[in-house]
């Protein structure tokens, strides 16, 4: 053990390094895998199971929005308590980093509405994007734009999660700034509600029968992803990463496909195996973030491409799709995504230059 440990660093060493690290390459293949996944549901309809399904129980689009979750915990929670003093700082991060590229996409999935059979009035098309950016009461439909699709009507499913990350990065964030999570017991009491959420809905099949219920039952599992990255981050002297551990933790995971306590063991493996990559292995340095656009635009582009050229299959509906989204998710991050997030920076720059014209 000791040998093995002397080839290690810890979580807090990997997280110094600050963008010295492959999360961004991460979060690029979980949103290429959201699009690879849904080319099955879009190409042969509702309810034809996704990729890993038969394996394990999960989508590979359920995978990747755990990675995506679990990333996040581990991160807004640095940022919320490396923020404690400036917390609209926090806030607009958040902001800047949703709102103006979730905006221009509800614009353009409208328009791509209207193109392919919707004839919605102007109303129609300003209530679906005021719907959308509200988060929590998203349309799912623009009159009967994609009718004939296999997968009839919906023009952009994947943006349900935004509602569920937003409430979480909330729920972390609060608890944090009010000081519960500067204590041990605060951290066993986080835990414990996501825990016993995830055993109420997932375990116990409580009632989903009222939109709060099915709320919190679409929530269990992600909040206690997120939790877990919060805990690792909480954790990080004291996580030791190294490939071994990783291979020993995929072992009761994989044993316990099937079994009610397959996600955590799940979530655990998948978090330690996503700090291993981010951490362990040679940086991967992109010039651009575009996993945010591929995530929110490779659904209406693949309904597009259904509507142009079915019948296909899954596997080419995928291809297909990775190709036609890319120039979305690139003018997304050019155009809208990076100077929003520029301005952030701006304050910053010019007190610097204030100070150094004072100095």
């Amino acid at each position: 053990m000791g040998d093995m440990m002397s080839n290690a660093i810890t979580l807090e060493d990997g997280l110094n390094r600050g963008r010295h690290n492959n999360m961004d390459i991460l979060r690029l293949v979980a949103a290429m895998a959201v699009v690879v996944s849904h080319a099955w549901p879009l190409a042969l309809g509702p309810g034809t199971p996704e990729p890993l399904e038969a394996l394990i129980g999960l989508s590979l689009g359920k995978v990747a929005v755990f990675v995506f979750f679990f990333l996040s915990g581990m991160l807004v929670s640095a940022s919320a308590d490396r923020n404690m003093g400036s917390r609209v700082t926090f806030l607009k991060a958040r902001v800047f980093r949703i709102f103006p590229g979730l905006a221009v996409a509800l614009v353009v999935t409208a328009g791509l509405a209207q193109a392919f059979g919707a004839n919605a009035g102007l109303s129609e098309l300003a209530t679906y994007v005021l719907r959308g950016l509200s988060l929590v009461s998203l349309q799912h439909t623009i009159g009967m734009a994609f009718a004939d699709a296999p997968y009839p009507l919906a023009v952009n499913g994947p943006l349900w999660t935004l509602f569920y990350e937003v409430l979480c990065y909330a729920i972390v964030a609060s608890a944090i700034w009010s000081g519960l999570l500067g204590k041990v017991w605060g951290w066993g009491l986080l835990v414990a509600v996501a825990g016993g959420l995830w055993m109420a809905f997932d375990v116990l099949d409580a009632a989903t029968a009222n939109p709060i219920s099915y709320r919190l039952s679409v929530l269990a599992p992600l909040l206690l992803t997120f939790v877990m990255g919060a805990v690792f981050w909480r954790l990080r002297r004291r996580i030791v990463l190294h490939w071994g551990i990783g291979v020993l933790l995929v072992v009761p995971a994989f044993l316990l496909v099937g079994h009610a306590m397959f996600l955590p063991a799940f979530v655990l493996a998948l978090g330690y195996g996503l700090c291993l990559v981010s951490f362990r292995l040679p940086t991967v340095a992109l010039k651009g973030d575009i996993s945010y656009g591929i995530y929110i635009y490779g659904w209406p582009v693949s309904q597009c491409l259904v509507a142009l050229l079915a019948p296909m299959s899954p596997l080419a509906l995928a291809a297909l799709s990775l190709g036609a989204v890319l120039p979305f998710a690139c003018l997304s991050w050019v155009l809208i995504e990076k100077p929003s997030l520029a301005l952030l920076r701006k304050p910053a720059i010019i007190q610097k230059a204030r100070t150094a014209v004072s100095g």
